[in-house]
């Protein structure tokens, strides 16, 4: 007889009670009064994800979507919850869904190549960024696009791809929220050090430093070949966890896992 899987295996048997923020607060307020609203439970997802509510944020979402299964960016905010909890096919789908509905949301084409970057489908990641880059309306978005195209051809070795790509992006652009990946693809394309790079990812917060130091990892690990400080880096961002559902958060601890593989 084959084995079945466990009850425990199969269900998550406790829930952390949930203290809502102020705005989480307002939020489910504006769902009780306006309960077939799917714009309501949109706002009601973001707020939970803020408070790191990610599998109350799906619940949310999916609540919005039964009352518009046409909404596409119920698909892209599910889709980036689904990430923050480390389920990349079932964010890859949703992400998918999305595009179907809105092929021009930049987010959607973003978060798909994020997560079949994660999930090792470096050939469909290069072909949904190369696609992001195309519809990527400022600096900001062509810089975080071309930095997870750059680390995506690193992993494959597709080292003069990547070079090309950085070479995308020059020192006079705007980054905007895209700081810390700005600063890495410039280390690519050769315009900054990486040592000195990395001394000022460390000095911020753990979230920051995880977006700033986790190129660094993938860059010394494929280019220069320093594996050990790579391991390091990836070592310390997984210790600084406050924000562990980050994309940078996840694909370190992922390459820590498979580090002797």
């Amino acid at each position: 007889m084959s084995k079945i899987a466990s009850k425990a295996n199969e269900i998550f048997e406790s829930r952390e009670p949930l203290t809502p923020s102020g705005e989480t607060q307002r939020a489910l307020e504006a769902v009780t009064a306006d309960p077939e609203n799917p714009g309501k439970y949109m706002e009601l997802g973001l707020c939970l994800r803020r408070q790191m509510f990610f599998r109350e944020a799906v619940e949310a979402y999916s609540i919005g979507l039964s009352y518009d299964p046409f909404r596409s960016l119920l698909y892209r905010h599910r889709g980036h919850a689904y990430v923050n909890l480390g389920l990349y096919h079932q964010a890859a789908a949703d992400f998918e869904t999305g595009l179907r509905i809105d092929p021009k949301n930049w987010d959607c084409w973003y978060h798909l190549g994020l997560s079949y970057h994660l999930m090792g489908a470096y050939e469909r990641a290069v072909a949904a960024y190369e696609r992001c880059y195309a519809l990527a309306a400022s600096d900001e978005f062509r810089i975080c696009t071309a930095d997870w195209l750059c680390m995506t051809y690193m992993k494959m070795g597709r080292l003069d791809e990547m070079r090309e790509v950085a070479s995308r992006i020059r020192p006079d652009m705007v980054p905007g929220g895209s700081e810390g990946y700005f600063d890495r693809v410039l280390v690519y394309n050769g315009t900054r050090n990486a040592d000195e790079v990395l001394k000022e990812a460390e000095a911020k917060d753990d979230h920051m430093f995880a977006t700033g130091a986790y190129g660094l990892a993938v860059y010394y690990e494929t280019v220069t070949g320093e594996k050990d400080k790579a391991k390091s880096i990836l070592t310390r961002i997984a210790q600084r966890d406050a924000t562990w559902g980050g994309f940078a958060e996840h694909a370190a601890a992922d390459r820590l896992k498979s580090w002797n593989d």
